[in-house]
């Protein structure tokens, strides 16, 4: 049997743990009922009508953004990372899209609601790569359009002034964030298309995208969390190996099958 080389919380009474557990249950009610006047908030924020025309490629031909919405009035894009230059997509968006990405989408179609993902590699990349993810989700190549760069997932100075998660270059640099100020960033946009008019009502960036759920908040429930070394209480994983939780990250079909 292994030995554990962990810091592991303390060990108590079911009695004292109850007392604790009770005690924490108090602030997460606390988190929900936060949440729910948060989304409700973001359901009363204003939207903006989009009047560029954005040109997709797909395996059916060029597509615009109304096309996007497959008839339903809502469409929620993930932008992957995928730069021209790749021949595989960011590992990190592949183990974000893989908790969806494999099943059906009918829970959301329900909703008259379209998840998709765009990314700025060819069309030719993003095929081959999504046969071997064996995905099913619609995805897009924003490749030669201004989408990337209007809803700043794609960093580049020449092209538009450094703006990612709505702060400035000098922001950025300034909180030591200089890898978003280059290249592709992750992000989640949502559009609602009314009469035949399509608009922009939400887009989160950085770890804003996790509010979706997948892996990440499973392991919050966990006794070693992500296993990242920004979590508290420091030390908790030690033991799990030298990388980090993020590094730790691969393609899914790079996982050992247990």
């Amino acid at each position: 049997m292994m030995e554990t080389e962990i810091t592991l919380p303390e060990v108590v009474s079911r009695e004292e743990w109850l007392k604790e557990r009770k005690k924490l249950l108090k602030r997460e009610k606390k988190l929900t009922r936060a949440r729910d006047q948060l989304n409700a908030e973001r359901r009363r924020l204003s939207m903006v009508e989009i009047k560029k025309d954005y040109e997709f490629e797909s395996p059916d031909g060029k597509k615009t953004l109304f096309d996007l919405f497959k008839d339903r009035m809502q469409l929620i894009v993930y932008h992957f990372m995928f730069d021209p230059d790749w021949d595989e997509g960011c590992p990190s968006c592949s183990a974000w899209a893989d908790h969806i990405a494999r099943g059906h989408l009918n829970h959301l179609h329900a909703r008259s609601t379209t998840l998709a993902l765009v990314s700025r590699a060819p069309l030719d990349k993003i095929t081959a790569f999504k046969e071997r993810m064996g995905w099913k989700i619609p995805w897009y190549s924003s490749y030669g359009s201004d989408f990337n760069y209007d809803f700043h997932v794609t960093q580049d100075e020449s092209v538009r002034p450094i703006i990612y998660n709505y702060r400035d270059k000098a922001t950025l640099e300034h909180l030591g964030q200089h890898y978003h100020t280059e290249g592709e960033q992750p992000g989640i946009s949502c559009f609602l298309q009314v009469d035949d008019i399509v608009y922009h009502t939400y887009s989160t960036y950085g770890r804003g995208g996790e509010q979706v759920g997948g892996a990440y908040y499973f392991l919050d429930m966990t006794a070693l969390g992500r296993q990242e070394e920004w979590e508290e209480p420091k030390g908790r994983a030690t033991g799990l190996g030298a990388q980090a939780g993020s590094d730790k990250i691969r393609y899914p079909d790079e996982y050992d099958e247990d």
